[in-house]
């Protein structure tokens, strides 16, 4: 790898790359595939889906025959390969940091991180364990997943979080109808208004059980787009795909601090 600089200044414009056919997009987002169902469900602006999103150029590969149905099972010797393959190819682009678009997706983080040579975010759970090292002793970490169920002690162990501590706790949309019928079991149209109306429940009602909580983090990717009606609700902090990545494209991009001294 070599950088080019602008001619008699020390300003770096990029980092050359053999291969390399486009320059300027440090987001490399892998994608599951989705199914062919009656509904029309687009990913609005917030959801890690929607390249307008992100204060950078992001760009995304969709991993072949991996559909959340796939994903929820685990992961065969095929499925591994087609994963690394898609972050591979998206690291010898140009990206500087590879995610995901679900945060089940964090049962292939070790697989990812063993591909490729940048940093691997695969999941929001990943700031799991920063979240609850932040927190009074007394408080919880609760976690809105759009399926509790499958949100097992495997994942939350490979996102560094443990099943059975009491300052974790988790809530799921799965019967939430209109969340469910967009994105746990594809059926219909997104109703956004309806979605965020579930989302604010179910947050609601966790509250009203563990009253404990001070942090709230989103699993799914597509919750982010309501986490601001969350936070307005409740009060507390809501974290997600968002604040995960967008804090290391601050350390990607840092600029100068101009002020008075």
């Amino acid at each position: 790898m070599s950088e080019f600089s602008f001619p008699g200044t020390n300003r770096r414009v990029a980092s050359l790359k053999p291969g390399q056919s486009f320059y300027g997009a440090p987001v490399g987002i892998l994608q599951l595939q989705r199914v062919d169902r009656p509904g029309i469900r687009p990913f609005i602006p917030g959801s890690v889906g929607n390249a307008s999103t992100w204060t950078v150029p992001v760009r995304y590969k969709t991993i072949p025959e991996l559909t959340f149905e796939r994903l929820l099972g685990a992961p065969d010797v095929e499925m591994k390969a087609a994963v690394a393959q898609a972050a591979i190819e998206l690291e010898r682009d140009g990206a500087q940091l590879i995610t995901s678009n679900c945060g089940f997706m964090v049962r292939y983080q070790d697989v990812v991180r063993a591909a490729v040579e940048v940093p691997v975010l695969l999941s929001s759970l990943l700031l799991g364990p920063f979240l609850e090292r932040m927190l009074p002793r007394e408080k919880a970490l609760g976690i809105i997943t759009a399926n509790a169920s499958s949100l097992s002690a495997d994942l939350l162990d490979a996102a560094g979080l443990s099943a059975i501590s009491k300052r974790v706790v988790v809530a799921g949309l799965e019967d939430a109808p209109a969340f469910a019928a967009a994105f746990v079991r594809p059926s219909g149209d997104l109703d956004v208004r309806s979605v965020e109306r579930e989302t604010v429940d179910a947050t609601v009602t966790l509250l009203k059980r563990r009253p404990d909580i001070g942090m709230l983090l989103f699993e799914c990717s597509e919750l982010p787009p309501y986490a601001a009606a969350v936070q307005q609700v409740t009060g507390i902090p809501v974290f997600d795909f968002t604040s995960m990545v967008e804090f290391f494209v601050a350390g990607l991009i840092r600029r100068p601090f101009i002020g008075l001294s």
